[in-house]
């Protein structure tokens, strides 16, 4: 394909161009991966840093996202992800006739400290179970959440978690039919290498870091959540 080079125009900004037409005729739908910066750059007749700079502004205006490890993609619908005294993952994604599906990755016993043991209510003896959570919408990483539990309260949470691939169902086997959202706070941050390589996606992308607490029927503390999601993917919603 041969670029105006004489029009005025920038060469990254004509690239630029192409690809929205692409995405807007149809020619490249959701969920499509884009061509590699080496072959655009040969299609184009332009060198990689020209197309690095029309990918930048594509992914800054949200039409493309990028994937570590895997290259470029077309941006699908976000995700809304309501956050009221009712939060649940696996709900909030049907709700949106969408396809959830959650993992455990990590379990790990920790010093009752910090956050987590101030909103449970725990003592400097006792200690905390963190399960990590990996969950995804329509096969794509969303997001990523430590869930702290008191350990002496919910012996073997760990492994109801990982048996049930649910926090609610988990609950169940301890009595606890049901639970509501007591608060919740978000913060909007760069990605960690960590947050990075969990999401799937480049350091360069903002994330939003949600901290959470669960209560029981009576208002006894049981879970301290904090995840991690993608800005790519997921716009928080809060409801009363």
């Amino acid at each position: 394909m041969v670029l105006a080079r004489r029009s005025g125009v920038a060469l990254w900004r004509q690239v630029q161009a192409h690809v929205e037409t692409a995405l807007a005729d149809g020619t490249l739908k959701p969920g499509d991966q884009i061509p590699t910066e080496a072959q655009m750059a040969d299609r184009f007749g332009v060198n990689r840093h020209t197309i690095r700079r029309a990918m930048a502004e594509l992914e800054d205006r949200g039409l493309i996202r990028v994937e570590q490890g895997r290259g470029s993609f077309v941006q699908e619908p976000i995700l809304s992800y309501r956050i009221g005294q009712c939060t649940r993952f696996t709900d909030n994604v049907i709700g949106e006739n969408r396809r959830p599906s959650r993992a455990v990755v990590d379990v790990r016993t920790l010093r009752a400290e910090g956050l987590p043991a101030d909103a449970l209510g725990l003592r400097p003896q006792d200690t905390l179970a963190c399960v990590s959570v990996v969950s995804d919408c329509d096969g794509h990483r969303v997001s990523y959440s430590d869930h702290f539990f008191s350990a002496r309260r919910f012996p073997g949470i760990d492994d109801a978690v990982r048996a049930e691939r649910s926090v609610t169902a988990a609950l169940r086997r301890f009595g606890i039919m049901d639970y509501r959202r007591k608060w919740t706070q978000v913060t909007a941050r760069m990605p960690t290498a960590r947050d990075a390589e969990w999401l799937h996606q480049n350091r360069t992308r903002p994330i939003l870091l949600t901290e959470s607490l669960n209560v029981d029927s009576d208002g006894h503390p049981i879970e301290f959540g904090r995840s991690q999601f993608s800005s790519d993917w997921v716009q928080i919603v809060f409801e009363p």
